[in-house]
């Protein structure tokens, strides 16, 4: 990730097809957009960063790619610490609300977000369940921003109905 300011709202890119690129296509200037993917090999990785590196010229995004260590994201103490302790620019936290990739998961309770924020080393995003309106819920938290895979699908659909 180039240093600049860190982006409000980012999507997490989570697979290689249409209906994602579609979606990173439409994002708006300005949006960060996080490469997750890992069951890609090397090669698949490179192709796509290519092609989301030529869309990020021109709609004017930023890219993280978690592979690369440009983002982490991070679940409980544990993988903040190691997410520190490397110097990863970048954190997601999550989940901060129920989500629909993992439904089995709980989402972190308020204060211990909190807590994880003030003892992270870089900016931290909110995941998990995120939308504009629920960051706006949380922001007092200390998040810098929001990520979300669903939210950008569903503001998309709104959009056209």
């Amino acid at each position: 990730m180039k240093r600049r300011q860190t982006p409000r709202q980012w999507l997490a890119l989570d697979r290689d097809e249409q209906s994602a690129w579609r979606t990173v296509r439409r994002l708006p200037p300005g949006t960060g957009v996080l490469l997750l993917c890992r069951d890609l090999s090397k090669r698949e990785r490179s192709v796509m960063l290519a092609k989301l590196r030529r869309i990020a010229a021109t709609r004017g995004l930023t890219i993280s790619d978690e592979a690369e260590g440009g983002g982490a994201r991070v679940h409980n103490m544990r993988e903040l610490r190691r997410a520190n302790l490397a110097k990863i620019p970048l954190i997601f936290l999550s989940p901060v609300f129920p989500t629909a990739s993992h439904p089995d998961w709980r989402p972190l309770p308020r204060m211990r977000a909190a807590a994880m924020i003030q003892l992270a080393k870089a900016p931290v995003i909110a995941l998990g369940g995120m939308s504009e309106r629920r960051f706006w819920l949380v922001k007092a938290l200390g998040f810098q921003g929001w990520a979300g895979i669903g939210a950008w699908a569903r503001s998309r659909s709104k959009r056209s109905s």
